[in-house]
């Protein structure tokens, strides 16, 4: 496990000195707030992988061998069932974070895959939500625009059923649903014999992107020049955009690491080791014109002006282009992560 998990990162690594970052994604979150309209495009992604270890020969190993099954299926706007879904982010932003934001058209893609071995499988999530963004503008006046980034660190700890065809009722956010969609009986018994602590771990968790503003790189590029360079384009009347950036390890922003859990089931009478491993976390936050972060009690605020003091250039102490290009390719790197692991 270690030997592939050190491939896979030095792949990872490989791919971003390369330079291959012009198409890269954000993932965890990725989000432009135009103040001057209070409106966003976000997108958040969960992904999460389940290692199995087991008996070659044991009832598991003869059900999962050499199989590669894959649920991929997208959730429109117009679907109940994603309606019921923004109505259910909303309320737990509005009641974990105390915020005034609020989802609206929302699009969700969910790819799950199991590859079986004779002595192993990987489960393999990845449920990517694409939100329209509004009410973050907390108040207006001539000094500035007051900005809540509050509501980013939700957590939906319900299991968020959807009928997919083919496979019935399924829920997308417990790692559980993937197995109770195309192995029942095996989902029974992981959530009998006492590994409901990984296969109930929700996956839209997205808690680590709430970490302090002061632990997120920033970029102010007053110009477009800059963030030009990486794609922005001019909107909402500003050119000048405000860049913040979490995913980098540094001495000023800590170690970036993956999240793991262990535990064990008993399957068909032999014994199933089971390994939860989360990519760090990784975020983006554009916002047009110039901004302040300040601090209200447990709160965090931007405060957004449309020009900024003569002489700034970034609040970490210079911040050159190539930095930025970098972040964006971590950004993409849980995407490619996600690759490598699958076809492990």
């Amino acid at each position: 496990m270690k030997a592939a998990t050190f491939s896979s990162y030095a792949l990872i690594i490989a791919f971003l000195l390369g330079g291959a970052v012009s198409g890269a994604k954000g993932v965890q979150m990725t989000t432009l707030l135009i103040p001057s309209e209070n409106t966003a495009q976000g997108d958040m992604v969960g992904v999460r992988f389940i290692d199995l270890k087991y008996t070659p020969g044991s009832p598991i190993s003869k059900q999962l061998a050499g199989k590669t099954e894959n649920v991929r299926f997208t959730l429109n706007a117009s679907d109940p069932a994603m309606a019921k879904i923004v109505s259910i982010i909303n309320s737990d932003i509005a009641s974990q974070k105390k915020s005034p934001v609020r989802f609206s058209n929302a699009t969700l893609v969910y790819t799950g895959q199991i590859r079986g071995d004779p002595d192993s499988a990987t489960l393999s999530y990845k449920v990517d939500i694409k939100p329209n963004i509004s009410n973050f503008v907390l108040d207006k006046n001539n000094q500035g625009t007051v900005v809540d980034l509050d509501w980013r660190g939700f957590l939906i700890d319900e299991p968020l059923y959807v009928n997919v065809p083919k496979y019935g009722n399924m829920s997308i956010n417990y790692p559980i649903g993937l197995l109770q969609a195309t192995h029942p009986d095996l989902a029974k018994q992981f959530l009998a014999s006492g590994s409901s602590s990984v296969m109930k771990n929700p996956l839209l968790n997205f808690q680590d992107v709430a970490k302090s503003m002061d632990s997120w790189h920033f970029l102010f590029d007053p110009t477009g020049s800059q963030a030009g360079a990486a794609g922005f384009k001019e909107v909402g009347g500003a050119r000048a955009v405000s860049i913040y950036s979490l995913g980098e390890s540094s001495f000023r922003e800590g170690t970036m690491t993956e999240t793991t859990s262990d535990t064990s089931a008993n399957i068909g009478g032999s014994p199933v080791a089971v390994h939860s491993s989360t990519p760090p976390p990784s975020a983006q936050i554009q916002i047009t014109g110039f901004s302040n972060i300040r601090k209200s009690g447990n709160n965090e605020l931007a405060f957004v002006s449309d020009k900024a003091p003569e002489g700034t250039v970034t609040a970490t102490g210079g911040f050159p282009i190539q930095v930025l290009l970098v972040l964006g390719g971590m950004m993409g790197a849980v995407a490619v992560f996600v690759l490598l692991k699958a076809r492990k």
